[in-house]
């Protein structure tokens, strides 16, 4: 029984240790399994994992690439703003061109026949005065504008034209006196005369201002003035009738005189008429071809964001053919005041030029020749930037463009009518 129990004790010993053989193998297995697994991770992680950098590389670009964009914006925001959004956007359109005669412009009366006009000349021109408008000696050598003697032309004129009523008027006027100075004459009695009728013969039209004053002046003292007059009891102040008898006598004596002079003064202007009015055209032509200059009205406006400033200069260009053209420089008028255009707004801009006479011979030639013609004009100028800006192109005449704006005007207006 005990040998049984050995048997028995050395299988279960034996299949105890075949069991703990095969735990082992299994254990060994499972070890080197993990060996591997653990060497096949270190394999992995030593080498790069390129879908991760990829990754990265893909967030990293995307956060670059905004960045950037965000500062291309920035800076080209502001840059647009500033060159096509805050910028002024300026527009030159000419009004209307003027030719004016140069009031500097002025002559002696050099010759026979214009001597003739002094007569119809004011005095203002023939005398000095002070500062309280009192006259003083003669000025030995005047001269006159243009102006000056074309109105002296016209009076001269409108003598020859009225020699037969000039005449009759004064004429009446010494007839009026001689009936005051009638004592028989009942009906124009010399106490009755006063100043208000010396003042309807216009004495001043005939002899010397101040003379024609002093005539009124003294009227009036002899028929006004009472401190001097004698008073008798029962009637009136006594008005002395002797002053008041010369006085009419030398006012006679002056109208005469003036008929005289005038019918011999009318004669030799009838005579000389015609010189006179060639000479004049020829002192014209010489002011118009050399002693004008031109105006030049202007219309600026702003149409843009910012405000700009013209600068004070300017170019006309009066072009005659394609390669024959004449520059005429401006200068602008009230500077300070109308050069700033501010945004959205309209400035009335003048510019004038310099006489004709500063500009070379060959230029005054095709200005003076071109001038109302076939001549068409386009004006220049810039501002404070160096912006140039270009008007829109007229003719070379005075004023046209607002005839034309006025023929518009009519046109719109006869269409309204139907």
């Amino acid at each position: 029984m005990s040998s049984t129990n050995k048997q028995r004790e050395q299988k279960s010993q034996n299949n105890k240790a075949e069991v703990d053989s095969k735990n082992l193998g299994v254990n060994e297995n499972a070890e080197d399994l993990k060996k591997v697994i653990n060497d096949t991770k270190k394999v992995n992680s030593s080498e790069p994992d390129n879908s991760g950098i990829f990754q990265k590389l893909i967030s990293n670009g995307k956060n670059l690439l905004l960045g950037i964009v965000g500062t291309i914006s920035a800076a080209a925001i502001p840059i647009w703003q500033i060159y096509f959004v805050e910028t002024s956007d300026v527009l030159i359109e000419i009004a209307s061109i003027s030719r004016i005669k140069s009031p500097s412009f002025k002559v002696p009366l050099e010759t026979d026949e214009l001597v003739l006009l002094e007569p119809y000349i004011s005095d203002e021109f023939l005398y000095e005065y002070n500062a309280l408008g009192e006259r003083g000696d003669r000025i030995d050598y005047p001269i006159f504008t243009m102006e000056t003697l074309n109105q002296a032309y016209d009076k001269a004129k409108q003598d020859l034209k009225n020699i037969s009523i000039t005449k009759a008027n004064l004429q009446e006027n010494i007839l009026r006196i001689d009936s005051y100075l009638d004592s028989n004459n009942i009906q124009f009695l010399l106490t009755e005369f006063r100043v208000s009728e010396l003042k309807q013969w216009d004495l001043s039209n005939y002899i010397d201002d101040a003379e024609a004053v002093y005539y009124e002046e003294q009227v009036l003292k002899i028929t006004r003035s009472y401190s001097q007059m004698k008073f008798i009891e029962g009637s009136g102040p006594q008005i002395k009738l002797d002053s008041l008898e010369y006085l009419l006598k030398d006012v006679k004596e002056d109208i005469t005189d003036v008929i005289t002079s005038n019918d011999k003064l009318l004669e030799v202007l009838r005579d000389n008429i015609r010189s006179i009015e060639t000479q004049l055209d020829k002192l014209r032509e010489e002011q118009i071809s050399k002693n004008t200059f031109f105006k030049v009205e202007v219309v600026a406006s702003n149409s843009g964001r910012v405000s700009t400033s013209l600068r004070p200069m300017a170019l006309m260009r009066v072009q005659i053919s394609d390669d024959n053209y004449v520059d005429i420089r401006l200068l602008m008028n009230n500077y300070r005041q109308r050069a700033e255009l501010q945004p959205s707004s309209t400035n009335i801009i003048h510019y004038r030029s310099t006489e004709l006479l500063t500009f070379p011979s060959e230029d005054q030639s095709l200005i003076n020749t071109f001038w109302g013609s076939t001549g068409r004009v386009r004006l220049f100028t810039l501002d404070t930037k160096h912006n140039v800006f270009s008007s829109n192109q007229i003719a070379f005449v005075d004023n046209l463009n607002q005839k034309v704006m006025i023929d518009k005007l009519k046109e719109v207006a006869t269409r309204n009518m139907l």
